[in-house]
């Protein structure tokens, strides 16, 4: 990691502080003031470490974090929407993927693309259909 001064200002040119803009717009494209922590979306034991997964939602979306790929079964039924359609986002590029649209019940395991390894993150969204 390169670290240099720029008119007074410390600034880290490593990959991780460049990609911080991209998770910056994703958090900036919904709604902020309604969003709340939302772990009850993660279905059956919540992992630890690094295979914890984060979650928060709004009014009509969610997103949920893992920070190595690890698969995500989430609980739809709590978005208490109809339909959703669910994207992956990468952290890494600000690239998203459509997965699907899928019924807002039951429980669905998403499987980030890649292999489950330190530095895979991804964020799933789920937004209203």
């Amino acid at each position: 990691m390169e670290i240099k001064q720029v008119k007074g200002n410390i600034v880290l040119n490593s990959s991780g502080a460049s990609q911080m803009r991209y998770l910056k717009d994703l958090m900036m494209s919904r709604p902020y003031f309604d969003r709340i922590p939302a772990q009850d979306l993660i279905a059956g034991t919540q992992g630890e470490r690094y295979d914890y997964l984060a979650a928060t939602k709004g009014s009509g979306y969610a997103f949920i974090y893992t920070c190595n790929g690890n698969n995500m079964k989430i609980n739809l039924g709590k978005m208490h929407l109809t339909r959703i359609k669910a994207l992956w986002f990468n952290p890494r590029n600000g690239i998203l993927t459509e997965i699907g649209t899928y019924e807002a019940n039951g429980i669905k395991t998403f499987d980030p693309p890649g292999e489950k390894a330190d530095g895979n993150d991804w964020v799933l969204i789920l937004d209203r259909k």
